[in-house]
């Protein structure tokens, strides 16, 4: 017999064998004991609420770069560890000209519509809407080679 336990009938789909696979990995940035796990990109985004989230970023940031992993970090405005996450990264490579002129650029973004688990936006979010709005979202991408 020939039928597999396999329900997906995708896998005679043309654009699948284009797709790259994608692996998440769940960790706390904070615990610098525990190795960055593997990745050719590593996204972080909307975890800099607190300056000692920033400030880890920064060292997880660096980490990535220098075994060769590009580093997406997304950050709504104004959060209070985007400030320490720059001025950890500028200590730490001060003689790296991309690291010191590292910046966010601010990309526009839309909000998410649909039901959003209070934790992850509270009362007054300002990123949930009934209908998609434009929302203002800050990005850096840095790779491998601006470290030189």
């Amino acid at each position: 017999d020939n039928n597999s336990n396999n329900d997906n009938d995708d896998d005679d789909d043309e654009s699948s064998s284009t797709m790259t696979p994608i692996t998440t990995s769940l960790f706390d940035i904070c615990d610098l004991s525990a190795p960055l796990p593997p990745g050719d990109v590593i996204c972080a985004a909307d975890i800099l609420y607190e300056p000692k989230t920033g400030i880890a970023l920064a060292r997880r940031t660096l980490e990535a770069l220098e075994r060769g992993s590009r580093v997406v970090v997304g950050c709504s405005p104004g959060r209070p560890g985007r400030p320490a996450f720059l001025e950890e990264l500028k200590r730490l490579k001060p003689e790296c000209d991309a690291i010191r002129g590292a910046k966010f650029k601010d990309t526009e973004g839309t909000t998410c519509t649909g039901k959003r688990h209070s934790l992850i936006c509270g009362e007054g979010s300002t990123s949930v809407s009934e209908e998609p709005e434009m929302l203002l979202v800050a990005l850096m991408d840095l790779t491998p080679d601006c470290l030189g």
